[in-house]
């Protein structure tokens, strides 16, 4: 996985490094320029100053009092003046009253110094002319000055030696402690920034990290997520229309769910049709093959034996014609069941007494009661009113009635029962016999299913009857279904009351 910067790191890192620049910027300037600076700016007052003052001791107009007051004024700028008085060596009254005792004895011993010994250790000039010299004496005491000495002509023509001191001992010690200021000012700040910047880059980076966090949703798929922030500035409008977009591609991912689901169903049913058209060819296929045969061979059988054997032809006639009749049957079963699954036959609903159609229907099977020496009860009051199409509910009660009859089995009981259920009533028909394997239950509403074929083939059962009693429960919206018991099989269906007016 590729690893980057995040945004907010990035623009954490970009505030921050544009801090620290500048204060580097700074510190470099204070540490290496501005005493330079400072110590050019004295030197340019101390020129000015000697120029003043050279002027005004030229100037026969020039006063004492004129002088005090200009040294006076220099003095404010930190800057001593001694001029030699009557005596070599010695000041004016003017310089002594503005300078104090000892600074009065060090520009004597400086005067000296520089006349006596120039160029001495500690020295170094920095201008030289005719009139004066500027340099910067470094003590062995360790104190910095700038000095300007030489003669200066008073208004007699007379060249006076004078010296001009400015000490940088201050303003070095100044600027030391305006580096040493600066550097905890920048630690302070370097902090401080960090945790401005931190706060800010914070507050401008969260909403577009939840921007992320909802694009990386949408890539998975996942529309719920939403952009909450409230700015009105173009990452607000980013998130708005993140919003909408996230919306519209919901709807258009959950159509396209549903057309795709619409899609595979129809698939699904299409394969399911294909399926069941082939199972239907080949189940009636089947069907209709054994039959065909036993009508074909016997058939060319009575071709052979018509004039011979009278009985052996009409043997011969009821089973072409006995094959003949299932083959009817199937047929109209098929028909039947084609109409009730695509619709064609409606429903008639209508009001009917239910326990009135199974005991006439009862009453009518006392020949294959006896052929099959079942004994069938029905449990049940003597009328109960519903409400279906009497004559497909009369075909579920048949087939049902069939079912049982085929498949009955010692002590040969089939018992019809009539449950209350409310609303609805439930008939059961039970027969004892063998129970149908679970697995088999849910697949033998399915057309042409038959559970034991050779016993099915037998009674003549085609494995379409019980398909159509789906096909008419489906029809009614009533439950259905089958159930084993210990000692037999129960087949049942529900119908809805008729109202006590009908």
């Amino acid at each position: 996985m590729k690893h980057y910067l995040s945004l907010r790191m990035r623009v954490f890192m970009i505030f921050f490094g544009v801090v620290i620049l500048i204060i580097g910027i700074f510190f470099v300037a204070n540490r290496f320029f501005w005493g330079n600076t400072y110590i050019r700016e004295n030197r340019n007052a101390l020129l000015k100053t000697y120029e003043e003052l050279a002027a005004m001791v030229a100037d026969s107009g020039t006063t004492e009092e004129m002088l005090q007051d200009k040294v006076k004024s220099a003095r404010l700028q930190n800057i001593t003046f001694a001029l030699e008085g009557n005596r070599e060596w010695d000041f004016p009254t003017f310089t002594q009253r503005t300078v104090a005792p000892y600074e009065q004895e060090f520009l004597r011993e400086r005067l000296m110094a520089d006349f006596l010994i120039p160029n001495s250790e500690g020295v170094k000039i920095l201008q030289e002319t005719e009139d004066y010299t500027l340099q910067r004496v470094e003590l062995a005491s360790g104190d910095s000055y700038l000095e300007i000495y030489g003669y200066m002509p008073d208004a007699s023509g007379n060249e006076k030696k004078f010296i001009l001191s400015l000490p940088l001992h201050n303003i070095m010690l100044a600027s030391k402690f305006s580096n040493r200021t600066f550097v905890w000012l920048s630690l302070i700040l370097v902090i401080a920034t960090a945790l401005i910047v931190n706060f800010l880059t914070e507050r401008i980076t969260e909403p577009i990290y939840q921007l992320t966090e909802i694009s990386k949703s949408m890539s998975h798929l996942d529309f719920s997520q939403r952009y909450t922030g409230d700015k009105h500035d173009e990452i607000g409008v980013l998130g708005n229309n993140m919003n909408e977009m996230s919306s519209q591609l919901e709807r258009a991912f959950l159509q396209l769910q549903m057309a795709n689901e619409k899609l595979q169903q129809d698939i699904k049913e299409k394969e399911e049709v294909d399926a069941m058209r082939k199972d239907f060819i080949s189940n009636v296929s089947h069907e209709l093959k054994t039959p065909i045969a036993l009508i074909q061979g016997y058939a060319e059988g009575l071709k052979e034996i018509a004039s011979d054997d009278p009985e052996s032809a009409a043997y011969y006639c009821d089973v072409i014609s006995d094959e003949a009749d299932k083959m009817n049957r199937m047929v109209r079963k098929l028909t039947t069941l084609n109409q009730l699954e695509f619709g064609e036959d409606g429903l008639t609903i209508e009001p009917f007494d239910v326990m009135d159609m199974i005991r006439s229907l009862v009453r009518g099977s006392k020949k294959m009661q006896e052929e099959h020496h079942a004994k069938v009860t029905v449990d049940g009051p003597e009328s109960m009113m519903v409400l279906g199409d009497a004559f497909k509910i009369e075909e579920v009660v048949n087939n049902y009635y069939s079912n049982a009859m085929n498949h009955l089995e010692d002590p040969y009981e089939i018992v019809f029962r009539l449950d209350d259920l409310g609303p609805n009533i439930r008939i059961s028909v039970k027969n004892t016999g063998e129970n149908i394997p679970e697995e088999e239950l849910s697949k033998i509403w399915i057309k042409f299913h038959k559970v034991d074929k050779a016993r099915t083939r037998a009674y003549g059962g085609s494995g379409i009857g019980l398909a159509i009693v789906k096909a008419i429960m489906d029809a009614h919206g009533h439950e259905f279904g089958v159930y084993n018991e210990p000692d037999g099989v129960v087949f049942w269906f529900e119908l809805q009351k008729a109202p006590e007016e009908a």
